[in-house]
């Protein structure tokens, strides 16, 4: 059954849209070509060095993702994750799918960080931290979560989409999907205040949230307290930036064939849906990368390499050592608990 879903993966990816059906039809549009003959310049290409490997390769990943995101082997399920797996690939790792799965597979049985959890204390709250299961639809298996709590309001930090292979840390995605959470006016303002200081005496990289660098500065120490030093930055995902246009497009497409707008407001659509795409590349892209070269103003030991959009970052986290107030609370605030918890608490994020 494997490989004749990734046949019909492979075909209807060459269009540009790939039908799952369940309830109703569902169109994902996403566009690559996995080379056999012929090579195409307008969507990415994949390539597979090793047929026998990459369907025992994948055979093992439908294995594990079904169990681990609680799904049935069907027909439809097993669509469903390997086109979403095939929507986090990065360039260089067209060049040879077998390894890209592998890291994957490693990604959802790697449990490093999985039963970790922790609180500290600042001066704007107690810092709650865990990390949680996400879907299939997402970069990455799980996610860093993290929030600031005082009495009963709460301050939801970005979340941070990654995986680990091989000692290393993977992350994938810095993302606000929390923000609707951050109710409280009065402590929203307290805290708003208190990440001011993080632009203090900072000239580059201001483009970068300061919400961003706080929970990138705890994530980094969490890395660091289980004896993780070495993490890859990913480049941007093609296939998911690639996805944006074609979703824009298929949008526009269908307004202007339903002929039930009127033309003025169709045009305010299109530009509506067409800045949402450029914030959208300018996040994943630009914004992300400048976390990195940011946190290093703040931190000198940590060492960047490979630090530009195309080849991601390596990142080595030698010590966290900072003059910032709030950060250095962060990075050397001991734990009020750090206790296993259960690895999935049942509901998908």
């Amino acid at each position: 059954m494997i490989e004749e879903v990734f046949n019909e993966i492979k075909e209807e990816a060459r269009r540009s849209y790939i039908k799952i059906i369940d309830e109703e039809e569902i169109l994902v549009r996403v566009g690559f070509n996995i080379v056999e003959d012929n090579i195409r310049d307008d969507i990415p290409n994949f390539y597979i060095r090793n047929k026998d490997e990459f369907y025992k390769l994948l055979n093992e990943y439908i294995i594990c993702s079904t169990k681990f995101y609680n799904l049935d082997i069907t027909k439809n399920n097993v669509k469903i994750l390997l086109t979403f797996l095939f929507s986090n690939i990065t360039v260089g790792e067209m060049s040879s799918l077998e390894d890209y799965v592998k890291k994957y597979i490693n990604f959802i049985n790697d449990d490093t960080l999985t039963n970790k959890s922790g609180i500290k204390d600042t001066s704007i709250g107690l810092l709650n931290y865990n990390v949680l299961k996400q879907s299939f639809r997402q970069e990455t298996p799980y996610y860093f979560n993290s929030y600031f709590k005082e009495g009963t309001s709460l301050y939801y930090l970005p979340r941070i989409s990654f995986g680990i292979s091989d000692g290393v840390c993977f992350i994938y995605a810095i993302q606000n999907k929390d923000s609707k959470y951050n109710i409280d006016p009065k402590y929203n303002l307290k805290v708003k205040n208190a990440f001011n200081t993080i632009n203090s005496s900072i000239n580059k990289y201001r483009n970068v949230t300061p919400s961003f660098i706080i929970t990138l500065t705890l994530f980094l120490s969490f890395l660091k307290e289980n004896n993780i030093s070495k993490i890859k930055v990913e480049s941007p995902l093609p296939i998911r930036m690639m996805n944006r246009e074609l979703v824009t497009n298929y949008k526009i497409k269908l307004r202007t064939m339903q002929a039930q707008i009127k033309p003025e407001d169709l045009n305010i659509f299109i530009k509506e849906l067409q800045d949402k795409k450029l914030t959208n590349d300018y996040n994943s892209t630009v914004k992300f990368i400048n976390c990195f070269n940011r946190l290093k103003i703040h931190f000198d030991s940590i060492f960047l390499s490979k630090c530009d959009i195309d080849d991601g970052i390596i990142l080595s986290v030698i010590d966290l050592q900072t003059k910032n107030a709030l950060l250095k609370q962060i990075v050397e605030s001991k734990n009020i608990y750090n206790i296993d918890k259960e690895r999935y608490n049942g509901k998908i994020s």
